[in-house]
């Protein structure tokens, strides 16, 4: 009685599949961490976008009762050097409703080409009463 034993072990080809097999799954996990990288990257993004226009929603208060119009800038002057990609630009009009309060928008750009926003609204009251003759 001749039979071939066979030795205890793995042969070539089990080797291989399994090998290939955890490639395939550490690829995938690859796959996940680098787009849970994007996300951190993004949310960060989004926190300084929000962090800058709420600076820039300050300054406006501090003037109490902004001029009408539009202006425009970046956080040189402010941040030196921190925050190169990130433009603000601010709108304040009339409210439509109440001459004694004006509507305040400022709007972050961000991102590759400036392509991404983060806006802020808000309202502000003349610290001033209104004349009673100029709203007749």
């Amino acid at each position: 009685m001749n039979l071939l034993r066979r030795a205890p072990g793995f042969t070539l080809l089990e080797v291989m599949v399994a090998i290939a097999i955890l490639g395939i799954a550490l690829l995938g996990l690859l796959g996940l961490h680098h787009q849970s990288l994007q996300s951190v990257i993004r949310a960060q993004q989004s926190t300084r976008a929000s962090m800058l226009a709420q600076a820039v929603m300050t300054e406006a208060e501090l003037e109490r009762y902004p001029d009408l119009g539009r202006s425009s800038g970046d956080f040189e002057s402010s941040f030196p050097g921190e925050f190169p990609d990130f433009r603000w630009e601010r709108e304040v009009e009339a409210s439509g409703m109440f001459p004694d309060v004006r509507k305040v928008k400022v709007v972050v750009l961000y991102g590759p080409k400036l392509m991404q926003s983060f806006a802020l609204v808000e309202f502000l009251h003349s610290p001033v009463p209104p004349d009673p003759n100029e709203l007749q």
